[in-house]
């Protein structure tokens, strides 16, 4: 699983889950939006001015998670502001990743290392 943040100033470089690691509102947090903020936040958006687009995951539509971003100053889509199935409102979830996909595909890596490289040189 592979995680990054793609803005109209940038894109942050991959961050990748563990096979196997727990994919909990606590290390949504700790391991993905921490880091982000700590690293990346800033350096896209200088004035803080950004609107955090997510999806429905539990980990991210948890209300600890809304709770996290909301103390740390972080304009966020709520659950009620989505508008699901929309390729308007999710252009990533409806072509982009597809088109990493099929991109990486063509490469045929056979090593979750190997993988996890191409994903870095794609992005």
């Amino acid at each position: 699983m592979v995680w990054m943040v793609i803005s109209a100033n940038g894109v942050t470089k991959p961050r990748f889950v563990q096979p196997g690691a727990k994919k909990n509102f606590e290390h949504y947090i700790q391991k993905l939006l921490k880091p982000f903020l700590k690293d990346d936040y800033c350096r896209l958006y200088p004035n803080g001015h950004a609107v955090f687009h997510k999806d429905f995951a539990p980990s991210h539509a948890s209300i600890v998670t809304q709770k996290f971003l909301s103390d740390q100053r972080v304009q966020f889509l709520r659950t009620q502001q989505w508008m699901s199935n929309s390729p308007d409102a999710a252009p990533c979830d409806y072509f982009l990743w597809g088109h990493q996909k099929n991109k990486l595909n063509k490469r045929r890596v056979s090593t979750l290392r190997g993988l996890q490289k191409a994903i870095g040189e794609e992005v």
